[in-house]
């Protein structure tokens, strides 16, 4: 039998950013809009936004993410295809920079609170 595994708070900081930038930037009815706010409600439970430095991390979070999302937008949406090769190269070197800082970021919550496990990517610096 498996052992239920409490998530770690850099992990409900992400999700909870993820979840706040799919209600805000998903057409409406692309997304269960009353399923989204369930979710950032259940997320926000999890985070001490009351503690300032949490709260700049979690604002941190949420704007990384917010330029992830950016920069895959087009790929997601299947509009790469006329891109050519170096520009879809720059564009995942572009998400790989960002995703060091978004993992810099969950870190620096791990430090702040104590909870959880550093990531570390393979292959560059951290």
């Amino acid at each position: 039998m498996a052992k239920p595994i409490i998530t770690p708070i850099p992990e409900v900081a992400d999700r909870y950013t993820i979840a706040m930038l799919k209600i805000e930037r998903l057409d409406p009815s692309e997304i269960d809009v009353e399923d989204m706010k369930r979710q950032i409600d259940y997320y926000k439970q999890g985070l001490d936004l009351e503690n300032s430095k949490l709260s700049e991390l979690v604002d941190d979070l949420y704007n990384i993410n917010g330029k992830m999302w950016d920069a895959e937008h087009a790929i997601r949406k299947g509009q790469d295809e006329n891109l050519g090769l170096e520009e879809i190269g720059k564009r995942a070197i572009h998400i790989r920079d960002l995703n060091r800082i978004r993992m810099r970021v969950k870190n620096d919550i791990i430090e702040l609170t104590g909870d959880g496990f550093k990531d570390c990517k393979m292959n560059y610096a951290n």
